[in-house]
C-alpha cells in the first residue's frame, strides 16, 4: 500500500475568508482527511474566525453538513476531499479537493498498463478528483506508447474534466462513442461504477494498491445480482422509498411519483426519510422491499448489508414492467437514478 500525501492551497482559502469575512465556519472532511481538518482549523483560527470541526461521517460533495453548520451558528462551511458538486447551497461551501502531490505512484503503473491495455488503441480517461492534476501527464504518457486517449468535459455533477464520482460518469458517456475502452484512475468503487454504466471494457488503475485489473467480470456479477433483486420485487406488495435528508441526495419528488406508480399498481407504498440509510435504521419495519433514492451506489456497495431488495428507481420499472431489462442496461445502471420515470401509456 502506497502512502500518500496531500495538498492544499492555504491562501485561496484565506482569500475565501477575508471576501466572506465568516465570524463562524464549520469545517468538515472525510475519514483519511481528518488531519487536514485539523490544519485548515488551526489555519483559519489564526484569522480570528471561530472554526468548528465535524467528526460527522461524509460521502461526498453531495453531503454537504448545512444543518449541522447552522445548529452551531456557522455562517459558512469548508468541506474537504470533494469536487463542487451542488450549483446552489443554502450557506457558501469552500471545496478543498485534498489533490495528491507525488505522481510516481500512478507513473510506476504506466507500463503495467499499457501492457493490459494491448489490443486497444482509443482509451477513454477518467479520474477520481484527487489525480486530476496528473491527468495531462498520464494522458502524455499513454500517448507516447502509441495510445489515443480522450478524456470527456466537466458537465452534470462534475466540475473538472476528465473527472468520475462513484454517482455521475457523464465525462465517460460523452467519449463512449469514439472510444475503445475505459481506464479509470482511482479505486475498484469509480472503475466498477464506470463499468456499470457502459458495455466499454473498463480498466482500473490503483495507486494506492499499485494493482491493474479489468472490471468487466465485476460488473456482469453485479449485474446477474440485480436482476435476481428484480425478479424478488416482482412480489413485494408493502414496499417503502427510501429518502435522504442530505443536500445532493433529497428526491422527494421523485419518491412521491414512485409512490403513486406504486399504487396504482395495487402495491402499498410509504416514504421513509433519514439522514442515513442503513440496515439498522430499518431492521424494525415489515416491508416487503426498499427503493433507494439516495445515493445509488447504496444498492450496489450495501445491498449485501440489506434482508430484502434495495432497487433502484428504474430497476422498479423493469420490475412493474414498464421498461425492459435491455433498455434500462442500454442507459447505464448508475446513470438510471437520475433519469424521469416513465409513465403509463393509458395515464
Amino acid at each position: 500500500m502506497v502512502i500518500l500525501s496531500v495538498e492544499f492551497d492555504s491562501l485561496e482559502i484565506l482569500d475565501w475568508l477575508r471576501k466572506l469575512r465568516p465570524r463562524r465556519v464549520l469545517i468538515q472532511s472525510p475519514l483519511g482527511l481528518r488531519g487536514l481538518a485539523e490544519q485548515i482549523c488551526s489555519l483559519i483560527s489564526g484569522e480570528g474566525v471561530d472554526a468548528f470541526i465535524s467528526s460527522s461521517p461524509t460521502w461526498g460533495g453531495c453531503d454537504i453538513a448545512v444543518e449541522e453548520a447552522k445548529r452551531v451558528g456557522a455562517e459558512a462551511i469548508i468541506h474537504i476531499g470533494h469536487a463542487p458538486f451542488l450549483p446552489h447551497t443554502e450557506l457558501p461551501v469552500f471545496y478543498v479537493e485534498a489533490r495528491y502531490k507525488d505522481y510516481k505512484p500512478l507513473e510506476s503503473l504506466i507500463e503495467p498498463i499499457a501492457k493490459a491495455l494491448t489490443g486497444y488503441r482509443k482509451v477513454g480517461v477518467g479520474m477520481s478528483v484527487q489525480w486530476l492534476n496528473h491527468m495531462t501527464q498520464f494522458m502524455e504518457d499513454l500517448a507516447a506508447r502509441g495510445f489515443s486517449v480522450v478524456a470527456g468535459g466537466p458537465g452534470g455533477h462534475l466540475a473538472h474534466r476528465g473527472q468520475v464520482l462513484g454517482c455521475d460518469y457523464s465525462s465517460l458517456k460523452t467519449i463512449e462513442p469514439i472510444v475503445d475502452c475505459y481506464i479509470v484512475v482511482g479505486s475498484v468503487f469509480h472503475a466498477l461504477g464506470a463499468a456499470l454504466i457502459s458495455k466499454k471494457p473498463t480498466l482500473m488503475a490503483d495507486p494506492h494498491t499499485q494493482k491493474v485489473e479489468w472490471m468487466d467480470e465485476r460488473a456482469k456479477r453485479i449485474l446477474a445480482t440485480r436482476y435476481y433483486l428484480i425478479q424478488r420485487f416482482k412480489e413485494a406488495r408493502r414496499i417503502a422509498i427510501l429518502v435522504s435528508r442530505k443536500p445532493g441526495q433529497y428526491m422527494m419528488g421523485l419518491a412521491q411519483k414512485l409512490k403513486n406508480i406504486l399504487n396504482e399498481d395495487g402495491r402499498e407504498a410509504n416514504i421513509i426519510v433519514s439522514d442515513e440509510i442503513t440496515m439498522e435504521n430499518i431492521a424494525d419495519f415489515t416491508y416487503d422491499a426498499y427503493i433507494n433514492t439516495a445515493c445509488p451506489r447504496l444498492s450496489i456497495e450495501d445491498q449485501a448489508r440489506f434482508s430484502k431488495p434495495l432497487l433502484l428507481p428504474m430497476e422498479v420499472m423493469v420490475a412493474l414492467g414498464r421498461i425492459t431489462w435491455e433498455e434500462f442496461l442500454d442507459k447505464g445502471l448508475i446513470l438510471n437514478l437520475s433519469l424521469t420515470v416513465p409513465q403509463p401509456t393509458n395515464l
